[in-house]
């Protein structure tokens, strides 16, 4: 399945495009549904593109958040991706707490998974996701589903719990592929020569989802990916 691919020569022009689209894409969904639902990824580079939005004219009243994953830490921890996305964008337009859709990380393990697949299942059923952001780790990984991804991450559940040892923070709360695959729409953020061998590859490696789960969504035809290599 092709994608469309959309290389930026600059960071400068990375940021604004990738913020002219998610704002684009929010106030489409607000104008035709009257509200709009959107999962956003953390990390060091979609992060200066949500702190744009923030100046944007956009009726945040009617926007609904959802984290694709989180790091199994308190949401106050410098490593929480909730705390970054609060920072960066989300407390400065006035998003309230029941418009952010987050795992409750001060739980034990297994209890925060099954209360944010529920939290999920009753957002999704009053609409669908309009969009999700996502990045592409050096290893393939997109949210928090690293390979080889496990069966269940294709099955029924919406939230599950993973292991890293490539990161400081192991535990890790991610959205599933079911879960993904109900948006509309998806943006992919990469950056640098390291993603762009990643992107490669895995546009040149046949189906395989466990080991590249971005190919699922790209073969959905309703994927684009925003680069500045």
């Amino acid at each position: 399945m092709t994608i469309e691919l959309i290389e930026l020569p600059s960071e400068e022009k990375f940021l604004e495009h990738s913020a002219s689209l998610l704002e684009e894409a929010i106030t489409t969904a607000l104008s035709k549904n009257g509200r709009c639902v959107i999962g956003l990824s953390g990390g060091s580079t979609p992060l200066p593109i949500y702190a744009l939005l923030k100046d944007r004219p956009i009726e945040w009243t009617n926007v609904w958040v959802f984290l694709t994953d989180e790091r199994y830490v308190s949401p106050d921890h410098e490593s929480s991706n909730q705390r970054a996305i609060r920072a960066a964008l989300l407390d400065a337009v006035g998003l309230t707490p029941d418009h952010l859709i987050a795992p409750d990380t001060w739980k034990p393990l297994q209890d925060c998974v099954n209360l944010y697949d529920q939290k999920l299942r009753e957002l999704l059923a009053k609409g669908p996701v309009d969009l999700v952001t996502l990045g592409l780790g050096e290893d393939g990984h997109i949210a928090s589903l690293f390979p080889p991804v496990p069966a269940e991450a294709f099955e029924g559940a919406y939230a599950l719990a993973t292991h890293t040892e490539k990161f400081d923070v192991p535990d890790r709360i991610t959205v599933t592929m079911p879960a993904l695959l109900a948006s509309e729409a998806y943006i992919f953020f990469l950056k640098g020569m390291e993603k762009k061998k990643t992107w490669l590859k895995m546009r040149h490696s046949k189906k395989n989802p466990a080991r590249w789960p971005a190919q699922e969504l790209i073969d959905t035809g309703k994927a684009r990916a925003v680069t500045q290599w």
